[in-house]
């Protein structure tokens, strides 16, 4: 898939109960180190038995992808930058 600034893509992640029966806790590794947060628990997408959300492309480059994140995050505002290697999937 040729990434494209705007496109919406799946970032894969670890999903737990929340603090509430609508919210999950996420977490993944990103460039910069481990993201966490709360998200509601209707954006957690399930592909082939493992977590994801969705995130939209800001800027792709050979080495990375800056992705906006929706949540509450306790590390960033919800900009994270993925590795190209990172097992991403295209948002349906």
């Amino acid at each position: 898939m040729a990434l494209r600034v705007g496109d919406i893509i799946l970032v894969p992640v670890k999903a737990e109960s929340g603090p509430f029966a609508e919210e999950c806790l996420i977490s993944f590794n990103s460039l910069d180190g481990p993201i966490s947060g709360f998200i509601r628990a209707d954006q957690v997408v399930k592909r082939s038995e493992k977590a994801h959300i969705r995130a939209r492309v800001l800027k792709v480059t050979r080495e990375s992808i800056s992705v906006q994140l929706h949540g509450s995050f306790f590390t960033t505002t919800g900009l994270a930058h993925i590795g190209r290697d990172t097992p991403y999937l295209e948002a349906a």
